[in-house]
């Protein structure tokens, strides 16, 4: 179908019709060539190659490259946006300065690179990863995951079967307040990491604070990863949103402005939170683009992975639309 709507001329059309919307791209890691170790399960790090292909497609297509600041600014102030393009990456992996910075740089592209200012520095990793990445240091065979007091039981045998305990784990851990997810992880911390994924590595505050912030914005995605609406203290809320701001500010020296809700998850309580901490903008997972008549505290992005008829179909609007018709459809 994505081919089809390539091939007849759909995306030209909806590229057309939506030209004068802003694209927030969504990223993670952007990988060395050949890591495929998440193709076709989880594909949030994409190779370099693939990064420039999507820029030299933007640039040919008469996109312009814009800042966060500049978009954020142009919405505050009810500018007509234009066909502009903002680049976003989660989470703070090294290889987005290894990899997609230079690229950024050659092309002249812009974006924001969000922190999990814990992490930031250390050699820990990201809860979800480390879940990922304990799994897959499994042997076959049954896998004891305590949940609420009640043994879940998963029996490792193929690539599939360890995917689906990855998912359901890290479901489960989201669905539970962010304090009982904490204590849920201590379970995971004496299980021995022999091979960890460099492109799990997070950046350092020294690689951080030379970036240029013309090119690469910083912003926060918390303290420690959680989902926002699972948050319950004001204690809570602070340490993660507001301490997350601060302490990436001392490091790098420079205000922070932009925030990450993580997984995409937030409601009125935490958009409350975000500007009462003095943040300007907030980025969500919810797909979409644009304009001067947008909330700056619930922008839309497109996610990207290793698909380039999904990326053209995706900024052009033909993916989204045709996912409206078939829910009606249905």
């Amino acid at each position: 179908m994505l081919r089809f709507l390539d091939v007849l001329g759909v995306n030209v059309l909806c590229r057309m019709v939506n030209r004068k919307k802003a694209l927030i791209l969504w990223y993670h890691g952007i990988s060395d060539e050949g890591f495929d170790l998440l193709k076709g399960f989880d594909e949030r790090h994409i190779p370099g190659s693939l990064l420039r292909k999507h820029l030299e497609y933007l640039r040919r297509r008469g996109y312009t490259f814009v800042s966060l600041t500049e978009l954020v600014d142009a919405i505050d102030n009810k500018k007509r946006i234009g066909k502009s393009v903002v680049l976003t990456f989660d989470d703070g992996f090294a290889n987005v300065i290894k990899n997609a910075y230079p690229i950024l740089q050659e092309f002249g592209a812009m974006g924001c690179f969000y922190l999990v200012s814990d992490l930031t520095g250390t050699n820990k990793l990201l809860w979800t990863d480390y879940i990922e990445t304990v799994i897959r240091n499994q042997k076959q065979g049954d896998f004891e995951f305590i949940f609420k007091g009640e043994k879940v039981h998963y029996k490792l045998a193929d690539k599939k079967s360890y995917e689906y305990a990855m998912r359901d784990i890290k479901t489960k851990l989201r669905a539970i307040s962010d304090r009982e997810r904490l204590e849920h992880l201590e379970q995971f911390k004496n299980y021995k990491l022999d091979d960890v994924p460099k492109e799990f590595v997070m950046a350092g505050w020294e690689q951080v604070k030379k970036l240029d912030p013309t090119v690469l914005e910083i912003g926060s995605h918390t303290r420690r990863h959680p989902n926002c609406t699972n948050l319950t203290s004001d204690r809570e809320f602070e340490d993660e949103i507001y301490n997350s701001k601060i302490d990436i500010e001392k490091n790098i020296g420079r205000q922070i402005k932009h925030f990450c809700y993580p997984a995409g998850s937030y409601n009125d309580r935490v958009i409350t939170r975000v500007k009462e901490y003095g943040y300007k903008s907030a980025v969500t997972i919810v797909h979409g683009f644009n304009d001067e008549n947008s909330d700056v505290y619930e922008l839309k992005r497109m996610e990207t992975n290793e698909s380039f008829l999904l990326f053209k179909a995706s900024i052009s609007g033909s993916y989204y639309m045709l996912r409206r018709i078939k829910a009606i459809l249905r």
